[in-house]
């Protein structure tokens, strides 16, 4: 998530929190080569209509409709290309998108948003992104949230989901992120592009040693503005870079209390995965979740914080071509006969 660190934080973010150290000496600028070789990889730009929105989305892969598929949804903010290094390293078998959610990246803002409306934009591109029989979903963050929401309406025409550090919450520990939080205000607007950049933060805020990966991400996260834009909002009166988020997504969205019920009833496999070093990692509420569905993986990547595939995208990328291969090997990603 890009996040301007002069504004107030949204309750979710944990602002007195610590933050992990980090020298500066071990944080890495230059790009590697396989994170060159991933992002030279091509891909293509597309658009699906849902309930009067244009999604955009990222796809990688060939033309056919019996290979499986993944699709990733990014967290609170962020965008398609988060994934844009971590999809090539799983093409080798699959299928692979990755979403804008309305109202972020690439995506057309709506008037107003709900878990649903979030949940419908899955599941629609899903099913467009020729992901194969039934496709398995990834989110990430507030990305796990609504993949799991998605889980409720799509989960018996899916091949699995995968929750990555999101956490299945019981009803007696249940918060809502957004929902008693003010109004929040419209993006900062900088005067130029490298201003703008500069400004980029991850949220929660972590550092991350691949700096490369977030200097990548927070280039993408920005947009040009004009006077009179922001369709749909107040018309901006300046000139200059702001973020590509709609600000208005989160006024009065609520969550819901019902997460565990929907968790343990999905009618496809499913799997959570926590960096061991993020501040969503409790053995608590690890627990939680094998008691909820003693059948469905739940585990944590070494080296990694709440943004697991930039911390660890390798591990990442392994985690989730694992639970692919598991879940291939018993028929989950192909359709159910008889």
């Amino acid at each position: 998530m890009a996040y301007d660190e002069t504004r107030e934080a949204p309750n979710n973010f944990h602002k007195e929190s610590a933050v992990r150290f980090l020298p500066d000496e071990d944080v890495t600028h230059h790009r590697p080569q396989w994170f060159r070789e991933a992002l030279a990889t091509p891909y293509e730009s597309r658009h699906v209509t849902v309930d009067g929105t244009k999604i955009h989305y990222l796809r990688w892969g060939n033309n056919d409709p019996e290979r499986p598929g993944i699709l990733f949804v990014h967290g609170n903010g962020a965008h398609a290309f988060w994934f844009a290094f971590i999809a090539p390293l799983l093409m080798d078998r699959y299928n692979v998108a990755s979403m804008d959610l309305g109202g972020m990246g690439d995506s057309e803002w709506r008037d107003s948003y709900t878990r649903d409306t979030f949940a419908h934009e899955i599941g629609a591109v899903a099913f467009d992104a020729q992901l194969g029989p039934r496709p398995v979903i990834v989110g990430h963050s507030f990305g796990g949230f609504v993949t799991l929401i998605a889980g409720k309406h799509y989960s018996d025409r899916l091949g699995g989901m995968i929750l990555a550090d999101f956490t299945v919450r019981s009803p007696e520990t249940h918060r809502e992120w957004f929902l008693h939080n003010p109004p929040r205000k419209p993006t900062r607007v900088y005067p130029d592009f490298e201003t703008a950049k500069a400004r980029f933060r991850l949220a929660p805020l972590q550092p991350c040693a691949n700096g490369y990966i977030v200097d990548y991400i927070g280039g993408l996260s920005l947009r040009e503005v004009k006077i009179g834009d922001n369709p749909g909002r107040r018309p901006s009166t300046e000139v200059g870079w702001t973020w590509k988020f709609d600000a208005e997504i989160f006024n009065g969205l609520e969550m819901g209390s019902d997460h565990p019920d929907i968790y343990k009833n999905l009618a496809c496999p499913k799997a959570t995965i926590f960096g061991l070093e993020s501040k969503d990692y409790e053995p608590a509420s690890i627990e939680y979740l094998r008691e909820l569905a003693p059948e469905s993986p739940v585990f944590t990547v070494p080296g990694a914080q709440h943004h697991i595939m930039l911390d660890q995208p390798h591990a990442f990328a392994t985690a989730v071509a694992s639970l692919m291969a598991q879940w291939e090997a018993e028929g989950s990603l192909t359709k159910k006969t008889g």
